[in-house]
């Protein structure tokens, strides 16, 4: 059963971490005015939505319900969105938000991995996919944040 539910618990992070990225790059979305970031970040949500459903289904099939992201850290991540963007919006200020948040992705998820070694291999995949996923945004938004 620990190994279940392990596994359980370690999709439902993965499946967090994804939708935190969706609701933070869609909140970013209506405030940035370049096309270029605009078309980088939603090339980064359908990333993002990709691993939330397949971790999603999953969990379904393990015939559990995702735990969502907690009221305050949803609250917290809104405010931190809009404090930043109304000192600026400028595409160097929302890209390098955006490789802070992607480091700190990389980082739970990391950890996570390692604290989950009994996981299911597949789901280890997936982590390993999605912390992948998070470096690969890093390098792209890189060339933004010189702008």
């Amino acid at each position: 059963m620990g190994n279940s539910q392990n596994t359980a618990d370690f999709l439902s992070e993965i499946y967090r971490g994804a939708k935190m990225g969706i609701e933070t790059i869609d909140r970013l979305l209506t405030k940035v005015n370049d096309n270029k970031i605009y078309d980088e970040l939603k090339y980064q949500m359908r990333s993002y939505e990709e691993i939330a459903d397949e971790a999603y289904n999953e969990l379904i099939k393990r015939d559990n319900e995702p735990k969502e992201i907690s009221p305050l850290n949803r609250l917290s991540a809104r405010m931190s969105i809009g404090i930043n963007t109304l000192i600026s919006n400028k595409t160097s200020h929302v890209a390098d938000m955006l490789i802070k948040g992607n480091t700190m992705g990389v980082n739970g998820i990391s950890e996570s991995l390692k604290s989950h070694t009994d996981a299911d291999p597949a789901i280890q995949g997936l982590a390993e996919r999605f912390i992948n996923l998070e470096k690969d945004n890093i390098e792209r938004l890189k060339r933004f944040s010189q702008e």
